[in-house]
């Protein structure tokens, strides 16, 4: 045990020598000039969410369920990925993947009756309720500005959005008995959209970075808008790693109209993100 506690301090002390070292090599951020740019980090989100899934809240007009009204959390950590491989000529060409998902959960007690997925929970229902989303993203690029100490690009990519929601709870199904009963929706769609990114060093270890991405499409059985933001700064402690702080705004409006699912969503996530950054 104490020979491995050893070896591992020798390997990290030989590892933060040699980047150390070598951190002399580059004048401006080396995210900006490598090939391949690691993002693994967390993201402490504040949520806002307004869903209607063929429910509706008894003496409202509008069909929309806040699900922050029934406990659903309104703060979660979830993880976020991103990776970016640059190529082509003078490497001005990117391809990007991005993943990051939450889960949003929490229970209540409804205080009037609420109609969700063809299950009626009555007013006074202890209920269990939550939101859930994932984001795939393949995202292709061309920096048009592209040197030592700035990086300006505008691509097009492919999201996937997969967001489902649930309220199971026990109904009053008569007067003495009751039945716990579910209802949840789900719906999965690729859409594309386009995006800019840009980044500048302002001195060799520290890089300013944001990135905005935008959807508006009808396909098929969905139609709505997205928008994606994010702005940070990263500091590069050494050679090939690096810790990054940002601020991200993410907001999705969606009509579907589907087998799984018809009805719609309001999902705003926003918060900070504390990232691990590689590159080589």
């Amino acid at each position: 045990m104490k020979n491995g506690t050893c070896l591992l301090v020798s390997v990290i002390c030989v590892l933060t020598y040699t980047d150390t070292v070598l951190a002399e090599d580059f004048e401006y951020h080396p995210l900006l000039s490598d090939n391949f740019g690691l993002s693994l980090g967390a993201f402490r989100s504040n949520n806002a969410f307004k869903i209607s899934a063929e429910g509706v809240i008894e003496n409202e007009t509008e069909d929309d369920i806040d699900f922050g009204d029934l406990g659903v959390d309104d703060k979660t950590t979830l993880f976020n990925g991103q990776l970016r491989w640059k190529f082509g000529k003078q490497r001005k060409w990117s391809l990007f993947g991005q993943y990051f998902d939450v889960n949003a959960t929490g229970g209540s007690v409804v205080t009037e009756d609420v109609e969700f997925q063809d299950v009626i929970f009555r007013e006074g229902t202890p209920v269990d309720a939550g939101v859930g989303m994932a984001i795939s993203r393949l995202f292709i690029g061309r920096s048009f500005v592209k040197n030592q100490q700035h990086d300006f690009g505008i691509g097009i990519g492919l999201h996937n959005l997969d967001v489902s929601v649930f309220i199971e709870g026990a109904v009053l199904a008569d007067d003495d008995t009751t039945e716990f009963l579910r209802g949840d929706a789900r719906n999965s769609q690729p859409l594309p959209n386009i995006g800019i990114w840009y980044l500048v060093s302002p001195a060799r270890k520290w890089l300013i970075h944001t990135r905005i991405d935008w959807i508006s499409a009808s396909i098929d059985d969905y139609s709505g808008t997205l928008w994606n933001t994010v702005v940070g700064v990263n500091y590069q402690a050494f050679r090939h790693i690096g810790f990054d702080l940002s601020f991200q705004y993410f907001n999705l409006k969606a009509d579907v109209d589907s087998t799984d699912w018809s009805g719609g969503a309001d999902l705003r996530y926003s918060g900070p993100v504390l990232a691990v950054t590689a590159n080589w």
